[in-house]
């Protein structure tokens, strides 16, 4: 009797297509046994258990780390072709830089891997509380782009673009004071290719020349209402005279010390006082 043969299942048959984070713990449980019943290396390559190796003299590498790292890249770049196998095409953009199957790996695991719901009620809690409260709007723009990579990293797949974009303009309207640039923004310069990066640099531009004009007429406020001249650094305070010309500058003291002193006038020549002759 003829024995029977089977086809071995392909590699794409045996791992699920990932995602994102709904099936990323199958995916990866699955690749393991897969790649396990081939080299048990190439998981432990992928999680970096088997680390890159590297020659302690890059110019002058032993035959032993020119071995080491001859198989490493073999299996790297064995490995990296089978992870682009197994990824959905929403979430190859992950991987197109990676120019190792450890690097690819690391950007998936970074980007779907189950976070603990507290860490990611964290990042969610400082996202949305990340507002526009000062009068510094790049140090606003970086502190916002900073909570949203930080909530990304947690949940990256239900962020849209247009979500990000409404929460952005969400997050400066809590400042009264940036409505005006919300309304002009808005009504004239939202289209279809507006990307949050515009969106970003027009509030920027917008905000810091609102706030240069205000501190102009704010010093010119000032200075329109103060009539003294001078100010004086002795009495720390504007006067009607110059720290040269103070009383309290020790120069001047000295200035007015040296003076010389003035010639008193010439006192009176005695007046000569004649008897009248007695009387007879």
């Amino acid at each position: 009797m003829a024995s029977v043969s089977f086809a071995e299942p392909s590699f794409v048959e045996l791992v699920p297509a990932l995602v994102g984070e709904s099936n990323f713990s199958t995916w990866t449980t699955s690749l393991k046994w897969t790649l396990d019943s081939r080299d048990t290396r190439y998981y432990a390559l992928l999680t970096g258990a088997w680390s890159e190796p590297s020659a302690v003299d890059p110019t002058q590498p032993t035959p032993a780390e020119v071995e080491d790292r001859t198989q490493w890249d073999t299996a790297s770049r064995y490995l990296l072709p089978l992870l682009n196998a197994t990824v959905h095409h929403t979430a190859k953009f992950y991987i197109l830089d990676a120019n190792n199957a450890r690097t690819a790996y690391a950007n998936l695991h970074r980007a779907f891997a189950a976070r603990s719901y507290e860490a990611g009620f964290a990042n969610f809690l400082k996202f949305i509380n990340t507002t526009y409260t000062s009068n510094r709007p790049q140090a606003f723009v970086n502190e916002w782009r900073l909570a949203l990579g930080e909530l990304q990293e947690c949940n990256s797949t239900k962020l849209t673009p247009l979500l990000i974009f409404y929460h952005f303009l969400n997050a400066v309207s809590t400042n009264p004071a940036a409505h005006e640039w919300l309304d002009g923004f808005l009504s004239s310069k939202v289209s279809t290719d507006t990307t949050i990066e515009s969106t970003f640099t027009d509030f920027v531009v917008f905000e810091e020349r609102r706030l240069h004009a205000l501190n102009q007429a704010h010093s010119f406020s000032l200075n329109k209402g103060n009539h003294l001249p001078y100010f004086c650094q002795f009495h720390q305070r504007q006067a009607g005279h110059s720290s040269a010309n103070c009383f309290r500058n020790p120069a001047y003291l000295a200035l007015d010390k040296s003076a010389p002193a003035p010639t008193p006038a010439p006192a009176p020549a005695p007046r000569a006082v004649t008897e009248d002759p007695p009387v007879e």
